[in-house]
């Protein structure tokens, strides 16, 4: 996804190898294309024919992307394990003045666009 974002425009399967081949050790033409494909499957990228290729694009922008990733694992973790999931974000914010001054203003906001009978 990283490659695909940074490119800003659709991409090859040989443009993600060129972006990729920093790697230590290089991913194969194979695995890249099957990584692109799960990803087209899965719904993150759209494909579509250019040539005798094909050019991947992502269908969210990473910001969304990301707010999506967070939102369903953190909705998962509070339909199962609410209780467990708000301690340890005690535990972890307990010892950080200033993560727990922006939790409470982003609850504070979040507070103040509610009804007033919810």
């Amino acid at each position: 996804m990283e490659a695909i974002w940074a490119a800003g425009a659709p991409v090859a399967v040989s443009d993600v190898m060129a972006a990729l081949s920093v790697r230590k050790k290089p991913l194969a033409y194979s695995t890249i294309k099957t990584i692109l494909t799960n990803l087209v499957d899965k719904g993150y990228l759209s494909k579509r024919a250019d040539g005798r290729a094909n050019a991947f694009s992502a269908k969210q922008s990473r910001a969304d992307f990301e707010r999506d990733l967070v939102s369903g694992v953190i909705g998962s973790l509070m339909r199962d394990y609410r209780n467990p999931l708000l301690a340890h974000l005690a535990d972890e914010l307990a010892d950080d003045p200033q993560s727990i001054r922006e939790f409470e203003r982003l609850l504070a906001r979040r507070k103040a666009k509610r009804p007033a009978d919810a």
